[in-house]
């Protein structure tokens, strides 16, 4: 008798313990930590080897730490969770008569999200809005070394990133099937918007679906629109459109893969009394898994200004690029990305060249718990 009774209380001690184990699991309390860091070597004629003082956004060849991201990331109760990512990068500042480097250190996303609701995700802070396909990534995850020409000049050098509230739903539909509907501040580092009145937000409304053609491919198709108050009290408008094949046999999935995604994007700026600012493009690429730890690709991607409002910064012009580059994942913590571009359209450089020809050797490398990546 005396036995089973310590037999007992030893199974309630363990109960006990097993539950305030659950109770207080490292996931929720603790989060999840990890830093991602880009090394970058670029080398290309448009670069002088004097910084011109008045234009400060150039950019220095030769070796740099291109960004480094800390994440934090954990589930507060079963119901919510926390995403916090602060990025380190350098940044060129003038004085007009110098160039200085500093390092800035600034919250690339800071948000708190809900499944509370069934079919509905919530979400309120600083994010990356969920329009098109490209602007969602951050730097360590991008195909190639620059984001595409028409997400750089249209959405901004970081994106379209803002403080705002955001709903995804997931429709009944038979296919995978997400609405996304946003409404973002608007003031923030976006230019296309900036508006002085603090009652223009920005709206934005992005409809993703997916489908699985066969067991080894899947398609996904987007759409995006926003629209929101500028800086001349008038009305920026953006629309865009998204296509993605992924293709990974089910036989050989280790060692052979293919993405072929393309995307498009439309800005149509008002100013009172002028012509309408209007710039779109689009992009594609193909990135081609021929080994196991190796992958090639190529990028081709446009740009088309008229009647811009600051021609100094965006002239009016046709752009184009063509972009080849070949990846070696070392492992999926650590990888090397060796990639060449050659552009056409905007100003010359100072030796009359009308053609940026830029080489890149970048290298990645991720420590600590890493949240996946969207599909």
């Amino acid at each position: 008798m005396r036995s089973s009774l310590i037999f007992v209380s030893m199974l309630s001690l363990l109960s006990s313990a097993s539950f305030a184990q659950t109770a207080v699991s490292p996931g929720i309390k603790t989060p999840s930590i990890s830093a991602n860091t880009l090394f970058l070597y670029r080398n290309s004629n448009f670069h002088q080897a004097d910084l011109d003082p008045a234009a400060p956004d150039q950019e220095r060849n030769g070796f740099n730490l291109q960004e480094a991201e800390l994440q934090f990331y954990a589930d507060v109760d079963p119901y919510s969770r926390v995403n916090v990512v602060l990025a380190v990068h350098p940044e060129l500042e003038s004085d007009g008569t110098t160039v200085e480097e500093k390092w800035v250190v600034e919250p690339e996303e800071a948000f708190a999200e809900s499944i509370a609701i069934p079919s509905l995700t919530l979400k309120i802070g600083k994010f990356k809005a969920a329009f098109g396909k490209h602007n969602l990534l951050h730097t360590h995850a991008f195909p190639f070394v620059d984001a595409p020409l028409a997400n750089k000049a249209l959405l901004g050098d970081e994106g379209l990133n803002d403080a705002g509230v955001s709903a995804a739903w997931l429709t009944p539909l038979s296919w995978y099937s997400e609405l996304t509907l946003q409404v973002l501040r608007g003031q923030g580092e976006n230019e296309q918007f900036k508006s002085p009145r603090t009652g223009d937000n920005v709206g934005l409304a992005h409809w993703k679906n997916l489908w699985d053609l066969s067991d080894d491919l899947t398609v996904e198709v987007g759409a995006s629109y926003a629209q929101g108050g500028n800086s001349f009290r008038e009305t920026t408008s953006m629309a865009g459109g998204d296509l993605t094949f992924k293709w990974r046999p089910s036989a050989n999935g280790r060692s052979a893969s293919l993405i072929w995604g393309t995307e498009s994007l439309q800005r149509v700026r008002e100013q009172a009394g002028v012509d309408n600012e209007r710039a779109s493009g689009w992009s594609s690429f193909v990135q081609y898994q021929f080994a196991e730890r190796w992958a090639g690709l190529y990028r081709y991607d446009t740009l088309n200004v008229k009647d811009s409002f600051d021609p100094t910064a965006l002239a009016n012009d046709d752009y184009f690029r063509h972009s080849v580059g070949v990846v070696h994942n070392m492992t999926e913590f650590s990888s090397l990305k060796l990639e060449y571009n050659s552009r056409r359209g905007g100003p010359a450089n100072a030796n009359g060249d009308d053609e940026e020809k830029s080489i890149f050797l970048q290298a990645s490398f991720t420590i600590g718990s890493h949240p996946s990546h969207s599909y």
